[in-house]
């Protein structure tokens, strides 16, 4: 990989890790408080960053891109990864993950990540 691209990668990989930091400490409700007086459900976004990965290793088997659906095949269990969106993004900085694998995976991870901070305020 070029010099010119990994910067180009990095420097994407950096803004969507900035604004996971800032998301994941975000809180969203689920639910509301009933006559009962009893509240309802809330989580942080960080809780969904499984789920996230999740979804991106799934589609990333499915690409139809041989490098790409290799290397998420390759993937272990998202489970079993503490804190797997950060560190996905943090193989980015560091030039570990293959710029194919990269390129498909950051604009999706970004459409995500911006789609939280329309349904839940800016970040």
């Amino acid at each position: 990989m070029s010099a010119v691209v990994a910067d180009e990668l990095a420097e994407q990989a950096e803004a969507l890790l900035d604004l996971w930091s800032r998301l994941a400490l975000r809180h969203v409700a689920l639910g509301s408080a009933c006559a009962c007086g009893a509240g309802g459900v809330s989580l942080r976004l960080e809780d969904f960053e499984l789920d996230i990965v999740d979804y991106l290793q799934d589609g990333g088997t499915r690409s139809g891109l041989p490098e790409v659906e290799r290397w998420f095949a390759a993937c272990p269990p998202v489970a079993s990864v503490s804190q797997p969106l950060r560190q996905l993004l943090e193989s980015v900085l560091h030039a570990q993950l293959p710029e194919p694998v990269a390129r498909w995976a950051l604009p999706r991870l970004e459409r995500t990540l911006r789609s939280f901070v329309e349904l839940h305020g800016g970040a």
